[in-house]
């Protein structure tokens, strides 16, 4: 029970990364104050990028990384700069991010599909082997406490929380709210890009419609760092837990007999479960949203 737990736990590695970049770059955004529900657009975005430079430039890993990586920092740091300049809504700007980012995944990915199905005994990344799968798990730990503490025990991290919590009393005190959440927005869409691009190339390794751009991925992430109080310790723990539950839903179809669509479904059901469990329990209050999440903030009126 417990070796074949641990082989599971293995086995879903490279799903564990993709999920703990993605919601643990979403907490740092959102901890500015700034609501990003473009994630899942960019998860798309970026996973199709990287799909792109595998196929066009024979697995090429840097190019598949950093260009995701920087093409979500140009998403996040225009986001983050709008939403903090004008007094728009966190929600129409986000939303609206997303369907554009799905359309470019969309126009970007149908070339390098047609190249891939040409491809004799081509897959996109890399199999990874165990012990890259174990050292994995070691490097995303070691960058939750990272993470951990740059929010917590720096002056950067400090202000990056007094703009979500109340930006107008922050900017009285001298923090610049606009550079902080551009940095947080810097630091957040890249480890997004990077967790999408994690995602083809060390777990899914494919490209297609279902895959990618209707998996709903970005959205687990979303609930990933939600249900954890965006707190980068605890998300380690729920990114955990859905990897493992999105890696085996798929075998629960032959050991239960149940419908593959249920079993897709599966990790959504779960996922709604744990956003309930947080926003209902002491939890909500333990590991708190910034208060002025979603909120415009306009500068030049000061109002929040």
């Amino acid at each position: 029970m417990i070796s074949g737990f641990i082989d599971l736990a293995i086995a879903s590695a490279g799903l564990f990364i993709a999920y703990y970049l993605m919601a643990l770059g979403h907490s740092i955004v959102e901890k500015s104050g700034v609501l990003n529900l473009a994630i899942d657009g960019l998860y798309a975005l970026s996973a199709t990028l990287a799909f792109f430079f595998d196929v066009y430039y024979s697995n090429n890993l840097l190019l598949s990384f950093t260009v995701p990586a920087l093409v979500a920092i140009v998403f996040g740091l225009f986001m983050a700069f709008v939403l903090t300049k004008f007094p728009v809504s966190h929600g129409a700007v986000g939303l609206s991010l997303m369907f554009l980012m799905y359309g470019l995944a969309s126009i970007i990915g149908y070339g390098p599909r047609i190249v891939q199905a040409a491809l004799p005994n081509f897959s996109p990344g890399i199999t990874l082997t165990q012990n890259e799968r174990i050292i994995g798990y070691i490097i995303m730990v070691a960058l939750g406490a990272f993470f951990y503490w740059f929010i917590e025990g720096t002056k950067i991290g400090v202000s990056i929380k007094a703009s979500g919590e109340d930006p107008a009393a922050a900017e009285s005190l001298g923090t610049n709210v606009l550079l902080s959440r551009l940095i947080a927005a810097g630091i957040g869409f890249a480890m997004m890009g990077l967790g999408g691009a994690a995602y083809m190339n060390f777990y899914v390794r494919l490209w297609d419609e279902r895959a990618v751009l209707l998996s709903g991925n970005g959205w687990l992430a979303f609930a990933i760092a939600l249900s954890g109080g965006r707190h980068p310790l605890v998300v380690l723990l729920t990114a955990f837990i859905f990897s493992i539950l999105v890696h085996s839903s798929l075998q629960l179809v032959a050991w239960y007999n149940i419908s593959r669509d249920l079993a897709y479904a599966l990790p959504f059901i779960v996922a709604i479960i744990a956003m309930t469990i947080y926003m209902a329990t002491p939890l909500r209050r333990i590991l708190a949203p910034p208060k002025s999440l979603g909120r415009i903030y306009f500068r030049e009126e000061r109002t929040v």
